[in-house]
């Protein structure tokens, strides 16, 4: 259900901000806008607890690579209530709220208990968890925020919202199926038939859960499904943003980017190298594959 639209003459004028969550700061462009707050997802490495702000891409090649003990955990509602206090703070008559899907975190919970707690404030909150994540819900902040960055109503950057999260897509394979076991998505016995057979798993973001959708045995396997899933966007939207991701496999990112522009010059693309330091727990260091969003 979407939240209350602004009426006209409710606000004189509107100073919009934007809270996402850490897992999403997967584009380094995204720190070019003042407006943008971050609610810090946690890693525990042997016990030892770090917010993902403080553990660097080379951190996590480390300890992926290694036989460490990591756990994941969500922000607490009472992060998200300092930060909501800090747009209050500094003027913001409107926050637009946007987390990664509530199927695999409880930090969209975690977001609207916050909310209830923050009293006497005028400001307009409207919280939402659309069903994808990390680089996947990177691509469409990009574009909100630039709609924010010049002008745009708060009821426009809503209406934007909705557009862009329709039909959100994130699907990638990966290399290690060692991290699908600890994830709970493979089996031990999956785990050991995969390696001795050199199965490429393919994931996908599905009703906001990732599912292991496909078993390939190929690279070129895995990038023929990906260019399916291009072909289905393009010729069903206008506006088209993909985002490539390569962990490690710039050969087949290479691939797909040249795809791309040779058959859709008129999609948008931008290249990810790094996903959060959650997303490298349960996923590992060592895939490639898309995101997109369109209208």
């Amino acid at each position: 259900m979407r939240d209350r639209v602004i009426k006209k003459g409710e606000f004189d004028m509107e100073k919009i901000g934007l809270l996402i969550d850490s897992t999403s700061y997967t584009r380094k462009d995204l720190y070019e806008y003042g407006f943008i707050k971050e609610a810090h997802l946690k890693v525990i490495i042997d016990q030892k607890e770090y917010l993902e702000n403080q553990l660097s891409q080379e951190d996590m090649e480390g300890f992926v690579s290694g036989t460490h003990k990591m756990l994941t955990s969500q922000p607490s509602p009472q992060n998200f209530l300092d930060l909501l206090h800090e747009f209050k703070a500094e003027g913001y008559t409107h926050v637009l709220v946007v987390v990664l899907s509530e199927k695999i975190s409880g930090t969209y919970q975690s977001a609207l208990l916050a909310k209830t707690m923050l009293e006497d404030s005028q400001m307009e909150i409207s919280i939402h968890s659309p069903q994808t994540a990390s680089f996947g819900l990177a691509i469409g902040i990009k574009i909100i925020a630039e709609k924010i960055k010049n002008g745009g109503k708060f009821n426009e950057v809503l209406d934007l919202y909705y557009n862009l999260f329709k039909e959100p897509l994130v699907t990638f394979t990966l290399s290690d199926l060692m991290h699908l076991f600890k994830g709970g998505r493979l089996s031990k016995v999956q785990v050991l038939i995969g390696t001795v057979l050199r199965i490429k798993p393919i994931i996908e973001m599905i009703d906001g859960k990732l599912e292991l959708v496909k078993k390939t045995r190929t690279n070129n396997a895995c990038l023929d499904f990906f260019i399916e899933k291009i072909e289905y966007y393009t010729n069903k939207y206008e506006n088209v943003y993909i985002d490539i991701i390569d962990l490690n496999a710039s050969e087949w990112s290479q691939k797909i980017e040249d795809y791309v522009k040779e058959n859709h010059k008129s999609a948008h693309i931008n290249r990810t190298n790094y996903v959060s330091p959650v997303f490298y727990v349960h996923l590992g260091n060592k895939g490639f594959g898309i995101a997109i969003v369109a209208y």
